[in-house]
């Protein structure tokens, strides 16, 4: 509005000086033929030229206010797209204001052109000289907001980016809470079967502490008690009988003899301790001698006699146990009856062991 002002007043002087000089009789100039001086045309010319000079001036100055004025809308735009961006947005108004200022100075500069305007063709060049340098800059400030525009995407790009992340992160953050719900809940139920284990194990640390104790008891009661064991087996010859009497029976393959209270010379166990023994015996033939039969004396005393019929080439077992009270020196000893007969090799299939299950 200033400028159209000034363009205004400029005009209405540059009219009313044309007045003066081709307006009034007193001041027309005629050479000789009447005509009018080529003075006077002159000053129309370059008036007319100062005129023009002056519109191409108002229009160029009307562009650049419309370009300022979409230069600023754009601003704008970016200010409103980029309100998360604060700080950008402050140097970007920091620019702004001074391309305001610089447009401010320029109407400054232009008015003063347009007065001096009225003075001399000179005046003009050296405004038209400004107006380049008003493009240049103009072309400057357009160029500063490309590259703020260019800014501005890419610090969306980041900003789209860093919301992604921060969603993430959330999502993450969302998990990871979940998770350590449920490790406080396991770590809440791991602590109360830990108290449980600490209880039982304290139980049964008690329960070790006096198992060992009766453990220690038995041994200190084992270790007086005498330790009697043995397993025999009759012989690898074959066959044993039949007598025509009762004969003893010798076991001489011994496998196991703890305490020697089995004699392999006599085939006779003999109680070193008064006490509670357990006895067993294998008895087999082969043969087809009718039958089998053993017997198991204590001292002269018949304990048992088992038989068992033979009538075929098969095999016949005869097998039998017993527990004994012994004193001191009893004697336990098998016999084959008269008439009887054993078959036996290295597959051990008459046999006979015992020990003690408990001295008293």
């Amino acid at each position: 509005m200033k400028i159209d002002t000034v363009v205004l007043l400029l005009c209405l002087s540059v009219t009313r000086a044309q007045g003066d000089l081709t307006g009034g009789p007193e001041n027309d100039t005629k050479n000789s033929l009447g005509e009018p001086q080529t003075e006077g045309c002159m000053c129309d010319a370059a008036i007319q030229f100062i005129l023009t000079e002056l519109r191409a001036l108002r229009d160029m100055v009307v562009a650049q206010k419309v370009e300022l004025s979409v230069t600023q809308r754009h601003v704008e735009e970016m200010r409103r797209d980029n309100a998360a961006q604060a700080a950008d947005l402050v140097t970007l108004k920091a620019r702004l204001t001074a391309s305001e200022g610089e447009v401010k100075d320029l109407h400054t500069e232009n008015s003063a052109l347009e007065a001096r305007l009225s003075l001399s063709e000179r005046h003009v060049e050296e405004l038209k000289a400004f107006d380049a340098a008003l493009e240049a800059r103009l072309s400057l400030i357009e160029r500063h907001v490309e590259e703020l525009k260019a800014e501005n995407e890419a610090l969306e790009a980041r900003l789209s980016l860093s919301e992604h992340h921060v969603e993430e992160l959330k999502a993450f953050d969302a998990v990871q809470a979940a998770d350590l719900v449920t490790l406080k809940a396991r770590l809440t139920a791991s602590e109360g079967e830990v108290k449980d284990l600490q209880t039982k194990n304290s139980a049964l640390e008690t329960r070790l502490s006096l198992s060992e104790c009766h453990v220690e008891e038995l041994k200190a009661e084992n270790e007086g008690r005498p330790k009697v064991a043995f397993y025999t087996a009759l012989t690898d010859s074959g066959h044993v009988g039949p007598f025509n009497t009762d004969t003893s029976l010798v076991y001489s393959k011994v496998f196991t003899n703890i305490g020697n209270a089995y004699s392999p010379v006599t085939g006779v166990f003999t109680a070193p301790v008064r006490g509670v023994y357990y006895f067993r015996f294998t008895a087999a033939d082969n043969r087809c001698s009718g039958s089998i039969g053993i017997h198991m004396h204590k001292n002269d005393l018949l304990i048992m006699g088992n038989y068992a019929l033979t009538n075929d080439r098969h095999r016949k077992y005869v097998v039998n146990a017993v527990t004994l009270e012994l004193e001191q020196g009893d004697m336990i000893m098998m016999r084959l009856p008269s008439g009887h007969g054993l078959t036996d090799n290295s597959s051990n299939h008459n046999t006979f062991s015992g020990f003690l299950l408990f001295p008293m």
